[in-house]
């Protein structure tokens, strides 16, 4: 069976490291022959560091719109030229905070105070570079918004371009990937239908929504449930870890 694993909230709950538990529960579904997936939000530039002994498998970043595979990163569709043009002209009208990445470079405007910084680039792998200098934008995450900032602009987004827009109110951030991209439609492309699913967020929805085994670590309360939970109250390690041993037996 592929087991497929979001990160930040679902494996990782400080953002910077997935418990040793954790991973060794992992590890013993890929000694059994199962197939172990990483899906997360990050570019695999920032996914690298969290799973360390995975570096060589089957990796899917940036909300569907990067894969590697053996450490070969490929993009599946970058944000086009057109639209990458409208949230330039956003982002500069707005003045706002913003991270853009490449398959491994980035761009990035962002208030030190803002928690994502934590998560970009930590082990100082890429080139942070000008905006109009990154060859492909395969993701963009407008940074920091008010909630009413967020809604308006992701209705001003939808009805000016093809972006796939996700709104995580809670971090006050938008994020910005090419039309009909997300975890989901990425493991459709690689022929991966039946599979069991862990995640958290609303980018996790249709990931989640079409796997054969769905596990909603609900470490938001906010979100609408899905699939097999986990609650708040079971939101840690020992009880991801317990979660991950019962589906494979």
């Amino acid at each position: 069976m592929n087991y497929v694993f979001d990160i930040d909230g679902t494996l990782s709950f400080n953002g910077e490291t997935i418990a040793p538990p954790i991973l060794a529960a992992i590890r013993s579904l890929q000694q059994c022959g199962h197939q172990v997936i990483f899906a997360s939000a990050r570019p695999i530039r920032d996914l690298l560091p969290m799973i360390p002994g995975f570096e060589d498998g089957l990796l899917i970043g940036a909300n569907g719109a990067l894969i590697a595979d053996d450490r070969q990163i490929r993009p599946v569709a970058p944000i086009t030229s057109r639209d990458l043009q409208l949230v330039t002209e956003l982002i500069a009208s707005e003045r706002l905070s913003y991270i853009a990445d490449s398959c491994w470079n980035y761009a990035a405007q962002v208030d030190d105070t803002q928690p994502i910084l934590n998560q970009l680039d930590p082990q100082q792998l890429a080139q942070k570079v000008a905006l109009p200098e990154l060859n492909e934008v395969i993701k963009v995450i407008l940074v920091g918004l008010t909630m009413a900032q967020s809604t308006r602009l992701s209705a001003q987004l939808q009805a000016a371009t093809g972006l796939t827009i996700v709104q995580h109110t809670a971090e006050g951030n938008l994020d910005l990937t090419a039309s009909k991209i997300n975890k989901w439609s990425t493991l459709q492309r690689l022929g991966i239908t039946r599979y069991v699913a862990f995640g958290n967020d609303e980018n996790d929805r249709q990931l989640l929504q079409h796997a054969t085994t769905s596990v909603w670590v609900q470490s938001k309360s906010a979100l609408n449930r899905l699939g097999q939970q986990l609650t708040d109250s079971q939101c840690s390690p020992t009880s991801v870890v317990e979660k991950i041993r019962a589906l494979a037996d």
